[in-house]
């Protein structure tokens, strides 16, 4: 990118009169500067690629200079950044040098040294350095604990090794499997996702391997099922700890032999995709609890990377909810931001459907607060109540005797169900709803403990 291309800069500060002078400055030298007084707002912009150069104050109320850059870098986002301070220190220089910043600057800024220090950065650093993957630019996180996964989906995304995600619903497991497709050598290749606590049983079989014509009551003709249609590339089977034993036992068979038949056929197809996995059960206790097969969870955990819960990682709450609303503002419409007290309320809420449930209520938020500063009374009662109300809450209790941990958490899971079924008022969707479930998975969970409704099967 040339300099003529009007690179774009960011400056940020919580002083509107300083932010007005450095961004008039830059502008009376032809520099496209813009300023932000919201920390958690310019992240969200910065880190979607809308500017080629920030400046940071070193001292903000909502967040330091420093913390602004270590969740820039732990997005993955390598704009190049100035630093301005008004308390120099060999401490405090030795610190920006090791983030990576660009240039340090002390004040008072002489106005021609500030923009001679921005056209050189912007100089060295033309055209943009490139910036992370698409595929995880779309996962937003400054947290330490993202930044380390995301470095290790670069190393093991060019191998052909089996992935294992494990999360919680809601977590961005998709997302990640994604990720992995998109920086493999298959990335030219299909990417097939399969959700198998959304397909029934009885119809699974025939969704993964296809079947043929007259193979069952209802199948007219000829049908291609998920393995063969990934061809080369990767599938993806979400919610793999749902899969029935006999699934199992022919998932094995296709992983061992790397051949499948389609239902109702007598040919072998060959299997070529890499297989990416995901579950929100832990599969070893699945296993020891006999609901999972042993040697199934062995081929599949080659490779396993933990997505940890939204609640595990407070500080990305506020850079998510900016991000996702001003995905979804409406053309034309300035999007609402945050009050730091909206923001901490925000990340006191427990978010029980992580990640999917804080995008469902950005985008609430984004069609109902369009263009206005969102307070901490703006947000509803389930966000502002102590977490121990937050629905749904399981009523758990500390037990007499410490019982072993797999009966500990299925007692807990059905409590947990049966308190959302009760605040939906025996509705399973809105049961699901709540607990930010898939509705099928909802479902069969209810149904393992004996919750569905007059005793369904």
């Amino acid at each position: 990118m040339s300099l003529t291309q009007r690179q774009k800069i960011l400056f940020i500060d919580d002083i509107p009169a300083f932010c007005e002078e450095m961004v008039a400055t830059l502008q009376s030298e032809q520099l496209d500067a813009v300023s932000m007084l919201s920390p958690h707002e310019a992240i969200s912009k910065i880190v979607r690629g809308d500017f080629d150069l920030v400046i940071t104050t070193l001292v903000i109320a909502e967040m330091g200079g420093f913390e602004i850059i270590r969740r820039l870098r732990g997005a993955g986002c390598r704009v190049p950044i100035i630093m301005i301070t008004g308390f120099g220190t060999d401490q405090s220089a030795i610190e920006a040098a090791r983030l990576g910043v660009a240039d340090y600057l002390t004040k008072p800024v002489e106005k021609t040294e500030l923009v001679a220090r921005v056209r050189r950065v912007l100089a060295e650093h033309a055209p943009r350095a490139p910036e992370r993957p698409k595929s995880l630019a779309r996962m937003i996180s400054g947290d330490w604990q993202m930044s380390a996964i995301f470095d290790k989906v670069k190393t093991v995304a060019p191998s052909d090794s089996r992935v294992l995600i494990l999360g919680e619903t809601g977590s961005g497991k998709q997302l990640l499997a994604h990720a992995i497709h998109q920086q493999s050598r298959r990335a030219q290749e299909p990417f097939v996702e399969v959700n198998c606590a959304a397909i029934p049983a009885n119809l699974l079989e025939s969704e993964l391997f296809g079947h043929e014509e007259g193979a069952f009551t209802g199948a007219s003709k000829r049908r291609i099922g998920r393995f063969e249609a990934a061809g080369k590339g990767t599938i993806f089977l979400d919610e793999i700890g749902e899969l029935s034993f006999e699934l199992q036992s022919k998932l094995l068979h296709v992983l061992d032999s790397g051949k499948f038949t389609r239902v109702g056929g007598g040919n072998d197809m060959i299997s070529r995709a890499r297989l990416v996995s995901a579950t929100n059960r832990d599969l070893m206790q699945e296993v020891e609890a006999g609901r999972f097969r042993a040697d199934l969870y062995y081929r599949l955990n080659v490779i396993s990377i933990e997505l940890p819960p939204l609640r595990e990682r407070p500080g990305d709450i506020g850079i998510l909810a900016q991000h996702f609303i001003n995905q979804f503002v409406t053309e034309g419409q300035q999007p609402p931001t945050f009050t730091p007290a909206a923001v901490e309320a925000l990340r006191q809420y427990n978010w029980p459907g992580n990640v999917r449930e804080l995008q469902n209520f950005a985008e609430q938020l984004a069609v109902l607060h369009a263009g206005a500063r969102i307070e901490a009374t703006d947000l509803p009662a389930r966000i502002l109540r102590p977490p121990t109300r937050s629905a749904p809450a399981a009523r758990v209790s500390p037990p007499a005797e410490r019982l072993p941990f797999r009966e500990a958490r299925d007692q807990f899971e059905k409590d947990y169900l049966l308190k959302a079924i009760e605040e939906a008022n025996g509705n399973m969707a809105e049961g699901a709803r709540l607990a930010g479930m898939d509705r099928g998975q909802f479902y069969r969970l209810a149904k393992r403990h004996g919750l569905t409704p007059n005793g369904e099967e």
